[in-house]
Protein backbone atom coordinates (compact mmCIF):
# COMPACT_ATOMS: atom_id res chain seq x y z
CA UNK A 1 0.00 0.00 0.00
CA UNK A 2 1.43 3.26 -0.81
CA UNK A 3 1.49 6.62 0.70
CA UNK A 4 -1.61 8.00 -1.23
CA UNK A 5 -3.73 4.84 -0.59
CA UNK A 6 -2.91 4.95 3.24
CA UNK A 7 -4.05 8.58 3.84
CA UNK A 8 -6.88 7.76 1.74
CA UNK A 9 -8.03 5.12 4.16
CA UNK A 10 -7.71 7.35 6.78
CA UNK A 11 -9.89 9.65 5.78
CA UNK A 12 -12.24 7.34 4.04
CA UNK A 13 -12.42 5.48 7.29
CA UNK A 14 -13.09 8.52 9.54
CA UNK A 15 -16.13 9.55 7.56
CA UNK A 16 -17.84 6.13 7.71
CA UNK A 17 -17.52 5.25 11.06
CA UNK A 18 -14.73 7.40 13.26
CA UNK A 19 -16.37 10.49 13.23
CA UNK A 20 -18.82 8.62 15.51
CA UNK A 21 -16.48 8.36 17.99
CA UNK A 22 -17.74 11.41 20.37
CA UNK A 23 -20.77 9.30 20.90
CA UNK A 24 -18.61 6.68 22.95
CA UNK A 25 -16.09 9.30 24.81
CA UNK A 26 -18.52 9.32 27.94
CA UNK A 27 -17.49 5.88 28.82
CA UNK A 28 -13.98 6.83 28.28
CA UNK A 29 -13.91 9.04 31.18
CA UNK A 30 -14.91 6.22 33.53
CA UNK A 31 -11.67 4.64 32.72
CA UNK A 32 -10.18 7.69 33.82
CA UNK A 33 -8.63 10.97 32.68
CA UNK A 34 -5.57 9.39 31.30
CA UNK A 35 -7.59 7.32 29.06
CA UNK A 36 -10.12 10.30 28.04
CA UNK A 37 -7.62 12.21 27.44
CA UNK A 38 -5.22 9.74 24.72
CA UNK A 39 -8.83 8.70 22.97
CA UNK A 40 -9.95 12.30 22.55
CA UNK A 41 -6.64 13.56 20.89
CA UNK A 42 -6.59 10.26 18.78
CA UNK A 43 -9.97 11.04 18.01
CA UNK A 44 -8.49 14.80 16.98
CA UNK A 45 -5.70 14.25 15.44
CA UNK A 46 -7.54 11.93 13.55
CA UNK A 47 -10.36 13.97 12.35
CA UNK A 48 -7.86 16.77 11.82
CA UNK A 49 -5.78 14.61 9.05
CA UNK A 50 -9.32 13.74 7.35
CA UNK A 51 -10.70 16.72 6.61
CA UNK A 52 -7.35 18.11 5.79
CA UNK A 53 -6.70 15.55 3.30
CA UNK A 54 -10.56 16.27 2.02
CA UNK A 55 -10.60 19.58 0.98
CA UNK A 56 -13.78 19.22 -0.91
CA UNK A 57 -15.57 18.43 2.31
CA UNK A 58 -15.55 21.48 3.92
CA UNK A 59 -17.41 23.72 1.22
CA UNK A 60 -20.84 22.65 2.73
CA UNK A 61 -19.61 24.03 6.87
CA UNK A 62 -20.02 27.66 5.11
CA UNK A 63 -23.63 27.26 5.31
CA UNK A 64 -23.78 27.58 8.77
CA UNK A 65 -21.92 31.00 8.58
CA UNK A 66 -23.96 33.08 11.40
CA UNK A 67 -22.71 30.45 13.70
CA UNK A 68 -19.27 29.90 12.82
CA UNK A 69 -18.92 33.99 13.00
CA UNK A 70 -20.56 33.52 16.30
CA UNK A 71 -17.78 31.03 17.73
CA UNK A 72 -15.33 33.11 15.74
CA UNK A 73 -16.04 36.12 17.81
CA UNK A 74 -16.64 34.39 20.98
CA UNK A 75 -13.19 32.45 20.40
CA UNK A 76 -11.35 36.22 19.79
CA UNK A 77 -13.20 37.91 22.88
CA UNK A 78 -11.85 34.83 25.25
CA UNK A 79 -8.32 35.47 23.71
CA UNK A 80 -8.08 38.96 24.71
CA UNK A 81 -9.36 38.33 28.32
CA UNK A 82 -5.95 36.97 28.23
CA UNK A 83 -4.54 40.00 28.25
CA UNK A 84 -5.48 40.49 32.09
CA UNK A 85 -4.23 37.17 33.18
CA UNK A 86 -2.00 36.40 35.82
CA UNK A 87 -0.56 33.51 34.27
CA UNK A 88 -1.29 34.01 30.09
CA UNK A 89 0.47 30.89 29.06
CA UNK A 90 -2.09 28.78 31.77
CA UNK A 91 -4.69 30.27 30.62
CA UNK A 92 -3.49 29.91 26.75
CA UNK A 93 -3.46 25.90 27.43
CA UNK A 94 -7.10 25.71 28.63
CA UNK A 95 -7.98 27.37 25.61
CA UNK A 96 -6.29 25.79 23.34
CA UNK A 97 -7.80 23.16 24.86
CA UNK A 98 -11.35 24.33 24.43
CA UNK A 99 -10.64 24.49 20.95
CA UNK A 100 -10.04 21.34 20.66
CA UNK A 101 -13.02 19.80 21.91
CA UNK A 102 -15.24 22.57 20.68
CA UNK A 103 -13.52 21.21 17.28
CA UNK A 104 -15.24 18.11 17.85
CA UNK A 105 -18.97 20.15 16.98
CA UNK A 106 -17.46 21.38 12.98
CA UNK A 107 -16.10 17.38 12.40
CA UNK A 108 -19.61 16.39 13.61
CA UNK A 109 -21.42 18.88 11.56
CA UNK A 110 -18.78 17.99 7.98
CA UNK A 111 -19.89 14.70 8.73
CA UNK A 112 -23.53 14.68 8.94
CA UNK A 113 -23.27 17.24 5.56
CA UNK A 114 -22.18 14.17 3.77
CA UNK A 115 -25.39 13.01 3.60
CA UNK A 116 -29.11 12.67 4.99
CA UNK A 117 -27.99 9.40 6.55
CA UNK A 118 -25.31 10.17 8.59
CA UNK A 119 -28.13 11.42 11.29
CA UNK A 120 -29.97 8.12 11.84
CA UNK A 121 -26.69 7.03 12.04
CA UNK A 122 -25.25 9.01 14.69
CA UNK A 123 -28.70 9.23 16.67
CA UNK A 124 -28.20 5.11 16.99
CA UNK A 125 -24.37 5.93 18.03
CA UNK A 126 -25.56 8.31 20.94
CA UNK A 127 -28.38 5.49 21.94
CA UNK A 128 -25.90 2.91 22.32
CA UNK A 129 -23.19 4.88 23.81
CA UNK A 130 -25.56 5.61 26.43
CA UNK A 131 -26.68 1.91 27.51
CA UNK A 132 -23.03 1.00 27.54
CA UNK A 133 -22.03 3.76 29.57
CA UNK A 134 -25.32 2.67 32.46
CA UNK A 135 -24.03 -0.84 31.68
CA UNK A 136 -20.68 0.10 32.99
CA UNK A 137 -21.89 2.52 35.53
CA UNK A 138 -23.73 -0.70 37.45
CA UNK A 139 -21.05 -3.55 36.64
CA UNK A 140 -18.50 -0.82 38.51
CA UNK A 141 -21.04 -0.16 41.61
CA UNK A 142 -20.63 -3.59 43.44
CA UNK A 143 -16.89 -3.34 43.74
CA UNK A 144 -17.57 0.77 45.34
CA UNK A 145 -20.61 -0.51 47.49
CA UNK A 146 -18.36 -3.34 48.85
CA UNK A 147 -15.17 -1.31 49.33
CA UNK A 148 -13.62 -0.18 52.89
CA UNK A 149 -14.82 3.28 52.38
CA UNK A 150 -17.91 4.23 49.70
CA UNK A 151 -17.51 7.85 48.87
CA UNK A 152 -20.36 8.21 46.08
CA UNK A 153 -19.65 11.83 45.31
CA UNK A 154 -16.09 10.95 44.09
CA UNK A 155 -16.46 7.52 43.20
CA UNK A 156 -19.45 7.28 41.26
CA UNK A 157 -19.97 9.29 37.65
CA UNK A 158 -23.33 10.81 37.10
CA UNK A 159 -22.26 13.69 35.30
CA UNK A 160 -22.87 12.68 31.88
CA UNK A 161 -26.35 10.22 32.31
CA UNK A 162 -28.84 13.11 32.14
CA UNK A 163 -27.63 14.37 28.36
CA UNK A 164 -27.61 10.79 26.71
CA UNK A 165 -30.96 9.89 28.18
CA UNK A 166 -32.92 11.42 25.72
CA UNK A 167 -30.81 9.53 22.84
CA UNK A 168 -31.88 6.43 24.65
CA UNK A 169 -35.23 7.19 25.42
CA UNK A 170 -35.78 8.22 21.42
CA UNK A 171 -34.31 4.91 20.39
CA UNK A 172 -36.75 2.69 22.54
CA UNK A 173 -39.91 4.53 22.12
CA UNK A 174 -40.49 3.59 19.10
CA UNK A 175 -39.87 -0.20 19.57
CA UNK A 176 -42.79 -2.88 21.11
CA UNK A 177 -42.98 -2.81 24.85
CA UNK A 178 -41.69 1.08 24.09
CA UNK A 179 -42.68 2.96 27.20
CA UNK A 180 -42.38 0.07 29.59
CA UNK A 181 -38.54 0.21 28.06
CA UNK A 182 -38.71 3.96 28.02
CA UNK A 183 -39.77 3.52 31.90
CA UNK A 184 -37.10 1.26 32.84
CA UNK A 185 -34.25 3.47 31.17
CA UNK A 186 -35.93 6.56 33.77
CA UNK A 187 -35.46 4.45 36.47
CA UNK A 188 -32.23 3.35 36.29
CA UNK A 189 -30.88 6.24 35.43
CA UNK A 190 -32.44 7.90 37.99
CA UNK A 191 -31.56 4.94 40.40
CA UNK A 192 -27.67 5.40 39.65
CA UNK A 193 -27.91 9.57 39.95
CA UNK A 194 -29.43 9.13 43.21
CA UNK A 195 -26.75 6.80 44.67
CA UNK A 196 -24.09 8.90 43.03
CA UNK A 197 -26.00 12.25 45.52
CA UNK A 198 -25.35 14.25 42.05
CA UNK A 199 -27.93 17.08 43.01
CA UNK A 200 -27.20 18.58 39.92
CA UNK A 201 -27.50 15.66 37.69
CA UNK A 202 -30.87 15.13 39.28
CA UNK A 203 -31.82 18.44 38.60
CA UNK A 204 -30.79 18.28 35.06
CA UNK A 205 -32.48 14.79 34.16
CA UNK A 206 -36.06 16.44 35.45
CA UNK A 207 -34.71 19.40 32.84
CA UNK A 208 -34.10 16.79 30.28
CA UNK A 209 -37.06 14.65 30.83
CA UNK A 210 -39.47 17.56 30.52
CA UNK A 211 -37.81 18.57 27.23
CA UNK A 212 -37.94 15.82 25.65
CA UNK A 213 -41.24 14.48 27.00
CA UNK A 214 -42.84 18.17 25.55
CA UNK A 215 -41.21 18.49 22.07
CA UNK A 216 -40.63 14.94 21.45
CA UNK A 217 -43.56 12.53 22.57
CA UNK A 218 -47.17 12.15 22.03
CA UNK A 219 -48.17 10.19 24.99
CA UNK A 220 -51.70 10.30 26.86
CA UNK A 221 -51.66 12.14 30.36
CA UNK A 222 -51.09 8.40 32.17
CA UNK A 223 -47.89 7.75 30.76
CA UNK A 224 -47.15 10.89 31.53
CA UNK A 225 -47.80 10.63 35.13
CA UNK A 226 -45.88 7.63 35.11
CA UNK A 227 -43.11 8.85 33.79
CA UNK A 228 -43.14 11.62 36.70
CA UNK A 229 -44.34 9.55 39.57
CA UNK A 230 -41.25 7.13 38.34
CA UNK A 231 -38.66 10.11 38.90
CA UNK A 232 -40.33 11.92 41.57
CA UNK A 233 -40.23 8.38 43.67
CA UNK A 234 -36.97 7.60 42.50
CA UNK A 235 -35.49 10.90 43.67
CA UNK A 236 -37.62 11.02 47.29
CA UNK A 237 -36.09 7.80 47.86
CA UNK A 238 -32.77 8.34 46.96
CA UNK A 239 -32.47 11.92 47.85
CA UNK A 240 -32.75 11.69 52.08
CA UNK A 241 -29.43 13.63 51.66
CA UNK A 242 -31.07 16.67 50.15
CA UNK A 243 -34.38 16.23 52.79
CA UNK A 244 -32.35 16.30 55.65
CA UNK A 245 -30.76 19.42 54.60
CA UNK A 246 -33.93 20.78 54.46
CA UNK A 247 -36.14 19.08 57.82
CA UNK A 248 -36.36 22.67 59.18
CA UNK A 249 -36.87 24.64 56.39
CA UNK A 250 -36.25 28.60 56.39
CA UNK A 251 -35.37 30.41 53.30
CA UNK A 252 -32.07 31.84 53.69
CA UNK A 253 -28.62 32.05 52.78
CA UNK A 254 -27.32 29.43 55.08
CA UNK A 255 -30.69 26.92 54.28
CA UNK A 256 -29.56 28.10 49.95
CA UNK A 257 -25.55 27.06 51.03
CA UNK A 258 -26.51 23.84 52.62
CA UNK A 259 -28.84 22.92 49.44
CA UNK A 260 -26.10 23.38 46.87
CA UNK A 261 -23.08 21.87 48.75
CA UNK A 262 -21.55 25.07 50.23
CA UNK A 263 -21.68 26.40 46.91
CA UNK A 264 -23.35 29.83 47.44
CA UNK A 265 -20.84 30.60 49.38
CA UNK A 266 -18.34 31.24 46.51
CA UNK A 267 -21.20 32.73 44.79
CA UNK A 268 -21.39 35.08 47.26
CA UNK A 269 -17.72 35.64 47.54
CA UNK A 270 -17.69 36.18 43.57
CA UNK A 271 -20.20 38.48 42.96
CA UNK A 272 -18.48 40.75 46.07
CA UNK A 273 -15.06 40.55 44.63
CA UNK A 274 -15.82 41.45 40.99
CA UNK A 275 -13.08 41.04 38.76
CA UNK A 276 -11.21 44.95 37.88
CA UNK A 277 -12.13 44.72 34.56
CA UNK A 278 -15.61 44.27 34.37
CA UNK A 279 -15.73 43.84 30.44
CA UNK A 280 -12.73 41.27 29.82
CA UNK A 281 -12.68 39.22 33.75
CA UNK A 282 -9.12 38.06 35.22
CA UNK A 283 -8.93 35.99 31.62
CA UNK A 284 -9.69 32.81 30.12
CA UNK A 285 -9.32 29.34 32.30
CA UNK A 286 -7.59 31.50 35.13
CA UNK A 287 -10.10 31.78 37.99
CA UNK A 288 -8.39 28.85 39.70
CA UNK A 289 -5.42 31.31 40.81
CA UNK A 290 -8.81 33.42 43.09
CA UNK A 291 -8.10 31.60 46.26
CA UNK A 292 -9.76 33.60 48.08
CA UNK A 293 -12.93 33.67 46.31
CA UNK A 294 -12.94 29.64 45.63
CA UNK A 295 -12.04 28.61 49.29
CA UNK A 296 -14.92 27.35 51.60
CA UNK A 297 -13.16 26.28 54.95
CA UNK A 298 -13.90 22.93 57.02
CA UNK A 299 -16.65 20.52 55.31
CA UNK A 300 -17.19 17.50 57.14
CA UNK A 301 -16.00 14.46 55.85
CA UNK A 302 -13.56 16.26 53.25
CA UNK A 303 -11.72 18.59 55.43
CA UNK A 304 -11.00 21.85 54.34
CA UNK A 305 -11.86 22.52 50.93
CA UNK A 306 -10.87 25.04 47.69
CA UNK A 307 -13.06 24.55 44.91
CA UNK A 308 -11.24 24.71 41.25
CA UNK A 309 -13.92 26.80 39.47
CA UNK A 310 -17.55 28.60 40.88
CA UNK A 311 -19.56 25.75 39.63
CA UNK A 312 -21.84 28.10 37.68
CA UNK A 313 -21.01 28.29 33.74
CA UNK A 314 -22.72 32.06 33.89
CA UNK A 315 -20.65 33.28 36.64
CA UNK A 316 -17.26 31.42 35.62
CA UNK A 317 -17.54 33.00 32.08
CA UNK A 318 -18.44 36.10 33.55
CA UNK A 319 -15.42 36.21 35.88
CA UNK A 320 -13.02 34.89 33.71
CA UNK A 321 -13.81 36.51 30.26
CA UNK A 322 -16.01 39.46 31.58
CA UNK A 323 -19.26 41.02 30.22
CA UNK A 324 -18.07 40.71 26.62
CA UNK A 325 -16.63 37.30 26.82
CA UNK A 326 -20.29 35.69 28.86
CA UNK A 327 -22.41 37.70 26.26
CA UNK A 328 -20.14 36.09 22.90
CA UNK A 329 -20.89 32.24 24.73
CA UNK A 330 -24.59 33.34 25.03
CA UNK A 331 -24.70 34.92 21.50
CA UNK A 332 -23.28 31.58 20.12
CA UNK A 333 -26.45 29.66 21.64
CA UNK A 334 -28.78 31.51 20.68
CA UNK A 335 -27.77 31.47 17.59
CA UNK A 336 -28.63 28.02 16.76
CA UNK A 337 -31.81 28.08 18.98
CA UNK A 338 -33.15 30.71 16.38
CA UNK A 339 -32.36 28.78 13.59
CA UNK A 340 -34.31 25.69 15.63
CA UNK A 341 -37.23 28.01 16.14
CA UNK A 342 -37.04 29.33 12.61
CA UNK A 343 -37.16 26.14 10.83
CA UNK A 344 -39.08 24.07 13.47
CA UNK A 345 -42.49 24.23 11.93
CA UNK A 346 -41.07 22.57 8.54
CA UNK A 347 -39.70 19.69 10.16
CA UNK A 348 -41.33 16.06 10.06
CA UNK A 349 -41.85 14.25 12.84
CA UNK A 350 -38.84 11.82 13.16
CA UNK A 351 -36.78 15.02 13.07
CA UNK A 352 -38.82 16.99 15.50
CA UNK A 353 -38.07 13.91 17.92
CA UNK A 354 -34.26 13.92 16.98
CA UNK A 355 -34.40 18.29 17.63
CA UNK A 356 -35.91 17.35 20.79
CA UNK A 357 -33.84 14.71 22.32
CA UNK A 358 -30.93 17.31 21.44
CA UNK A 359 -32.42 20.21 22.83
CA UNK A 360 -33.41 17.79 25.84
CA UNK A 361 -29.36 17.08 25.66
CA UNK A 362 -28.69 20.51 25.93
CA UNK A 363 -31.17 21.79 28.33
CA UNK A 364 -29.68 19.06 30.94
CA UNK A 365 -26.15 20.75 30.19
CA UNK A 366 -27.32 24.22 30.73
CA UNK A 367 -29.29 22.91 33.74
CA UNK A 368 -26.23 21.05 35.08
CA UNK A 369 -24.06 23.99 34.18
CA UNK A 370 -25.69 26.13 36.72
CA UNK A 371 -24.98 23.71 39.83
CA UNK A 372 -21.57 22.34 38.77
CA UNK A 373 -19.82 22.29 35.41
CA UNK A 374 -17.97 25.24 34.23
CA UNK A 375 -18.25 26.39 30.98
CA UNK A 376 -14.56 25.36 30.18
CA UNK A 377 -15.44 21.36 31.11
CA UNK A 378 -15.53 18.89 28.25
CA UNK A 379 -19.42 18.95 29.02
CA UNK A 380 -19.02 22.05 27.75
CA UNK A 381 -16.55 22.40 25.53
CA UNK A 382 -16.95 18.87 23.80
CA UNK A 383 -20.80 17.13 24.38
CA UNK A 384 -22.41 20.68 24.04
CA UNK A 385 -20.71 21.26 20.50
CA UNK A 386 -21.46 17.89 19.74
CA UNK A 387 -25.34 18.37 20.33
CA UNK A 388 -25.26 21.76 18.53
CA UNK A 389 -23.96 20.37 15.36
CA UNK A 390 -26.96 17.89 14.95
CA UNK A 391 -29.52 21.31 15.73
CA UNK A 392 -27.51 22.94 13.03
CA UNK A 393 -28.15 20.09 10.76
CA UNK A 394 -31.34 19.49 10.91
CA UNK A 395 -33.07 21.35 8.48
CA UNK A 396 -30.94 20.36 6.07
CA UNK A 397 -32.04 16.68 6.39
CA UNK A 398 -35.29 17.41 6.91
CA UNK A 399 -35.58 18.42 3.15
CA UNK A 400 -34.36 14.90 2.48
CA UNK A 401 -37.69 13.20 1.71
CA UNK A 402 -36.54 9.45 2.93
CA UNK A 403 -33.28 10.14 5.06
CA UNK A 404 -34.55 9.16 8.29
CA UNK A 405 -37.18 6.37 6.92
CA UNK A 406 -35.12 4.85 4.47
CA UNK A 407 -32.01 4.57 6.55
CA UNK A 408 -33.50 2.41 9.87
CA UNK A 409 -34.78 -0.23 7.03
CA UNK A 410 -31.60 -0.54 4.72
CA UNK A 411 -28.92 -0.54 6.89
Amino acid sequence: MNSKSALELVRSNFFCWGWLAPAFLPLASVAGRGVFNILSGVYFLWALASVSLAPGKTSAIWQQRWFLASYGVMLFVWSLSLTQSSDPWNGAYHLLRYLQYSLTGLFTLLALQQTPFQLPRLMRAMAWGSLLLIFVLYLQLPYFLLAVEFIPELQLHEDNLPWLLPFLLLALYPRPRGRLLLSGAIVAFALYIGLSHGRAALVAMLASLAVFSLLGLTISKRHWLTIGMAVVAMGLVFSQWFLRGVHNFAFDFATMNRLTTHRATIWWQALNSPPENPWLGIGFGNVASRVDILYIGEVAGFGEVTHKHLHNFILDAWFETGILGLSAFLTMLGVVLARVLRTWPGLDQEHRRIAAAALAGVAALLTAGLLSFSYTSKQFALYLYLLLAVLLVLPRNAEAEDGLGSDQHGE
